[in-house]
C-alpha cells in the first residue's frame, strides 16, 4: 500500500505517494526534477491543494534536505503557541549536530519559550514536510514533532531574538481561530491530532 505525504509551502499543500504506478508515463522525467522549476510550477498555481504525479521520494531528491524538531506542548487542556512574524505557530528549530530528533525538540521548545518542565509523551513522532526558498537554496525542512506535557507553573518568556512577540498557553477550543492566521502545515498538524484524546483532554 502506497505511503501518503503531505509537503507544505507557505500557502499550499503538496500531495504524494510513496511510488506511482505509471510513473515512465508521467509528465515529468528524472531530468526535470529540478528544485527552481518545481517550485515556480507549484506556486503558479491557484489551487491550495496540489498533486503533481510524481512520487514523493523523486520529489524530495531535487531540494537539499534539513531536519528541525519542535514541540506540540500541553498543560491541561492548553496548547503552547508562539507569536512569530505576526502568524500563529509552534515552538520548532533546527538540529544541530550529534542531536537526536527529542534531545533538539526539548532544547527548542525551552529556549524559544522559557524554562518549562517538560515530559515528552510519545517516543514517535508526527513527522512533516516544507519546502522553502533562502536567497540561494531550495530546501525541504522535515520537522520531528514531539508530543509533551508542560507540568505548571509556567515561566513563558518568548525569544525575542527569533521573532517570537508572544508565547501562550492557549485553550484547545480557540486553538482553531488562532490558527485562521497561521500556516497550513500548523493547521494540518493541529487537525492530526484533534482525535487523540491523550493529548487534547
Amino acid at each position: 500500500m502506497a505511503q501518503k505525504y503531505f509537503v507544505f509551502t507557505e500557502n499550499k499543500c503538496l500531495l504524494f505517494s510513496s511510488y506511482q504506478q505509471d510513473s515512465e508515463q508521467s509528465v515529468w522525467k528524472k531530468k526535470d526534477l529540478n528544485a527552481e522549476k518545481l517550485w515556480h510550477l507549484i506556486h503558479s498555481q491557484l489551487d491550495e491543494v496540489i498533486d503533481l504525479g510524481i512520487p514523493f521520494e523523486l520529489f524530495s531528491k531535487a531540494f537539499k534536505r534539513v531536519v528541525a524538531a519542535g514541540g506540540l506542548v500541553s498543560s491541561g487542556k492548553n496548547l503552547l503557541m508562539i507569536y512569530r512574524n505576526h502568524k500563529w505557530d509552534l515552538p520548532k528549530g533546527w538540529m544541530e549536530s550529534e542531536e537526536f530528533p527529542m534531545q533538539t525538540a526539548l532544547r527548542e521548545v525551552r529556549e524559544e519559550c522559557g524554562q518549562l518542565d517538560l515530559t515528552v509523551t510519545a517516543d514517535v513522532p508526527i513527522i512533516t514536510y516544507h519546502i522553502y526558498r533562502t536567497k540561494s537554496k531550495f530546501l525541504l525542512k522535515e520537522t520531528h514533532w514531539f508530543k509533551m506535557t508542560a507540568a505548571p507553573p509556567h515561566s513563558l518568556s518568548p525569544q525575542s531574538s527569533e521573532g517570537i512577540a508572544k508565547v501562550e498557553f492557549v485553550p484547545h477550543e480557540i486553538v482553531s481561530d488562532r490558527l485562521e492566521n497561521s500556516y497550513p502545515m500548523i493547521r494540518w498538524i493541529w487537525e492530526s491530532i484533534q482525535g487523540q484524546n491523550e493529548f487534547i483532554g
